[in-house]
């Protein structure tokens, strides 16, 4: 499987798709779907390998604001059939939420401070909450914990790179606006 080449200096989704998925045709027709590429205003991409029964499994991920929604494709490889029958399958999903269903919003920064004092970008962080909540539990008869879904986004100096990290920034920066 080839290497796929840094996405983040390239401002239209397409052109990013194209270079940086693995299958920039499924993820450009289902994303086209739901919003016309011109309302675009931010997007960020992620890419990564796990392991399964038939070897390596590539996820992939779109995710991408037209300043009232939230839109992510997602693509997962998976594994069906039994045992000497199993073969390998796509997964590809589109989701949309709304903006104004987000109820937290947390943009963080990490520094590294250099030996002359000077700070260099090491990692930005990304975390939405929504009012879904997704599970709870019950601490006492009268007291609960309740968990509501969330969506987390990183990008480093060793996953992703600065121009990766100065593009996560952007997209929370325009999430930020858009709440």
């Amino acid at each position: 499987m080839d290497e796929p080449q840094d996405w983040a200096p390239y401002s239209s989704v397409a052109d990013a798709a194209k270079i940086y998925l693995r299958d920039p045709e499924l993820a450009l027709e289902q994303v086209r779907s739901v919003i016309d590429f011109r309302t675009i205003k931010s997007f960020i991409m992620s890419r990564g390998i796990t392991e399964d029964s038939l070897g390596d499994a590539v996820w992939q991920e779109v995710v991408l604001t037209d300043g009232e929604r939230l839109i992510m494709w997602r693509a997962d490889d998976d594994v069906t059939g039994e045992d000497d029958e199993q073969r390998r399958t796509l997964d590809s999903s589109v989701r949309t939420i709304l903006l104004s269903t987000i109820t937290d919003h947390i943009l963080t920064t990490h520094f590294e401070v250099m030996a002359d004092g000077t700070r260099r970008l090491a990692e930005v962080r990304l975390r939405m909450y929504t009012q879904l909540i997704t599970r709870s539990r019950q601490k006492s008869a009268i007291d609960s914990d309740f968990f509501c879904e969330s969506f987390r986004y990183t990008k480093s100096v060793d996953d992703g790179g600065l121009a990766q990290m100065q593009r996560l920034l952007q997209f929370g920066r325009e999430l930020s606006h858009a709440l």
